[in-house]
């Protein structure tokens, strides 16, 4: 069946063909696209004319070419990757604190040294100790510096008491 074509669309079918055969065959001109500065993508667009190369185009969409429109091997091969779901387990909790209880108080080191001792006629003994510069005579049942008791002599060892801690303490006096 063939029809007569008016003038108009036989126009209109050679533009369609000029313009289809103008994105298939378009020269390779230097086309270029610059990124987009602002917020009106559009206004500031700069694209060189395709077929002179000079000048700008500001706001107009130029046809592709078919050979932009053909995916890169690189592209193509990512979108049927192979992909992995798996998530790696959380790390492995700290080891929990070893809580361990401070040790027991204890008394500080006798700050005296035994210097001597005398026994007086009635058998009460005094002993001699020094402490830095100062001299103590001090007998069973006395304290010193409100810190230490004296409360025994055994087996050639004089016992003091540290009062705040209610630990006893000795220091070597050569008594039997």
């Amino acid at each position: 069946m063939v029809r007569n074509l008016t003038a108009r669309a036989k126009v209109l079918i050679g533009i369609a063909v000029g313009c289809a055969g103008y994105v298939v065959l378009m020269p390779d001109g230097g086309q270029t696209v610059e990124p987009a500065r602002g917020s009106d993508a559009m206004a500031q667009a700069r694209v060189r004319h395709p077929v002179t190369g000079k000048g700008t185009l500001s706001g107009v969409v130029l046809p592709l070419r078919a050979s932009d429109r053909v995916v890169q091997g690189d592209a193509a091969s990512s979108l049927f990757s192979r992909q992995s779901w798996y998530v790696a387990p959380p790390a492995a909790p700290p080891p929990p604190v070893v809580y361990q209880a401070p040790p027991p108080p204890t008394a500080p080191p006798l700050p005296f040294t035994f210097m001597g001792s005398y026994r007086s006629e009635n058998a009460v003994s005094t002993y001699f100790l020094t402490a830095g510069d100062r001299v103590y005579d001090v007998k069973v049942g006395d304290t010193l510096n409100n810190t230490y008791s004296v409360d025994d002599v055994k087996a050639g060892q004089l016992l003091l008491t540290y009062m705040p801690l209610k630990i006893q303490q000795s220091i070597a006096v050569g008594e039997q």
